[in-house]
């Protein structure tokens, strides 16, 4: 175990007619934030980055901070934007002319490391995000042109130097020098707690 700044960020969004959530965690260059504050404000910088890059049927509504590298931390720091005098903050990106796609649908960033795992494949960071907008009034398969825009604004602000305090991302259990980044250009999935089983 060794310290270590990681942040989930938590949101929601309706999908089947009920209030569903998903979440990223982020690992962080930089020292360990030291107190409510100084978390708070990390939270805010990356509810700040993340809420362009979603349309506005996605909210912000909570978070928790990790102090250490440990798979089973337990978080120092948490915040509830549903409860007062927090409030929830609205996505805010206008992604027209697109289309929503399903709820479980999904698009992702993703950095290259400087890491090959054993087949001598890059290893690469990725996080994946619902409130997806498809291309086109008519759909399709295609991610919606200004999502990717934003899409790739998020991925250079998390390795470029520039977000809160020059941190950037890292893996949990590696300190990365990261390579680049790249965001999918057509929709994927991923499975939601209301999606259920497909019939037999």
């Amino acid at each position: 175990m060794a310290p270590l700044t990681g942040l989930t960020s938590v949101k929601r969004f309706t999908y089947r007619g009920v209030n569903e959530e998903f979440s990223n965690t982020y690992h962080f260059t930089g020292p360990v934030p030291a107190d409510f504050t100084a978390w708070r404000a990390l939270y805010d910088a990356l509810v700040t980055a993340e809420k362009a890059c979603l349309p506005s049927g996605v909210s912000m509504i909570g978070g928790y901070g990790y102090d250490d590298d440990a798979a089973d931390a337990h978080s120092v720091w948490s915040v509830d934007l549903t409860q007062a005098p927090n409030t929830v903050v609205p996505a805010t990106g206008n992604f027209d002319p697109s289309t929503a796609a399903p709820g479980d649908a999904a698009c992702w960033v993703r950095w290259k490391t400087s890491r090959k795992n054993s087949a001598g494949k890059w290893i690469y960071l990725r996080k994946y995000f619902h409130g997806v907008r498809l291309a086109g009034a008519s759909g399709g398969d295609q991610i919606a042109p200004l999502q990717i825009t934003a899409l790739t604004a998020f991925g250079a602000k998390m390795d470029d130097g520039t977000f809160l305090g020059g941190r950037k991302l890292r893996s949990r259990s590696h300190d990365e020098t990261l390579q680049g980044h790249g965001v999918s250009s057509w929709v994927t999935t991923r499975t939601l707690k209301r999606r259920g089983r497909r019939p037999h």
